[in-house]
């Protein structure tokens, strides 16, 4: 899609962050209307609220659990029918827990898969076979991260998520080509380090999984994400989410929320590295 002008879109995981800045740049660009689903009450009330204060378009919250798939397709309906139709689809809710790899818990992987990964695949299995039948022009955008190209230590189930959430986005793009369905577009945003609150994510985590990995390893990496979540260098993610969009709109797949070399330097050393059959070399800071 050229422009989000008109166009009815869901953002998940959008009451803050990355998934807020969606919603504020698609209607920004535009948009007709957008549906924010996440699972805070709370936070989605403020979110709606804060959006309507723009006038620039419907919006409605809708209060959704993203590792559910029938309340996935529940949303899905009920999005449709509110706007009568959607075009854009960002699949962005996630959460974060640190660690080493042999230090986490069942229940850290159980809840971090649920939502990074599941979710992702319960919106694609609502949303895109609509999409498919609505034969008009369409995006769906898979929020992943960095990390889902770029491995970084104590964060092993995080980078895991994510990983898979660009091969399951990689995948959708090959399957949509295969079966023809051609104006539906997608890209998988892979955002550098932004102000959100990803590290406090651990508030909504389901009573059946709260054994979280707790050792001096999967402390300091919570405590490095906080400090660098609100840090001067981490970016709006308004900022990030227009820069995203502009990308997407530009038919780009892979796309980042950070201009300068970040992207180029992280990405382009892991590729050079597998490439020449290396271990894979973690340079964020150098």
């Amino acid at each position: 899609m050229e422009t989000f002008a008109g166009a009815r879109a869901l953002v998940t995981g959008g009451a803050s962050g990355i998934g807020l800045g969606l919603a504020t740049a698609l209607l920004e660009d535009g948009a007709a209307g957008v549906v924010l689903a996440d699972i805070e009450q709370g936070a989605l009330d403020d979110a709606v609220e804060s959006l309507r204060s723009l006038g620039l378009g419907d919006v409605v919250g809708l209060v959704c659990d993203v590792t559910d798939p029938i309340a996935v397709e529940s949303l899905a309906a009920t999005a449709w029918e509110h706007l009568g139709g959607i075009e854009v689809v960002c699949l962005n809710a996630g959460v974060f827990a640190g660690g080493a790899a042999w230090e986490t818990t069942n229940d850290d992987w159980d809840w971090v898969l649920g939502v990074n990964l599941r979710g992702v695949v319960n919106g694609i299995r609502a949303f895109v076979p609509r999409l498919i039948d609505a034969e008009v022009p369409s995006h769906v955008l898979i929020t992943a991260s960095i990390a889902g190209l770029v491995a970084a230590p104590a964060s092993a189930v995080y980078v895991t998520s994510k990983f898979a959430a660009v091969g399951l986005a990689e995948s959708l793009q090959h399957d949509l080509a295969f079966a023809g369905a051609h104006h539906v577009a997608t890209s998988v945003i892979c955002p550098g380090m932004v102000a959100t609150n990803i590290d406090e994510g651990q508030r909504n985590r389901p009573a059946a999984l709260t054994m979280a990995t707790n050792t001096p390893t999967s402390k300091l990496a919570t405590t490095s994400i906080a400090e660098a979540l609100r840090s001067e260098a981490a970016l709006d993610p308004l900022v990030g989410a227009r820069h995203a969009l502009s990308q997407a709109k530009a038919g780009r797949f892979y796309t980042t929320t950070h201009d300068g070399d970040l992207w180029e330097r992280l990405v382009g050393n892991e590729n050079e590295d597998r490439l020449a059959g290396r271990a894979p070399r973690f340079q964020m800071y150098e």
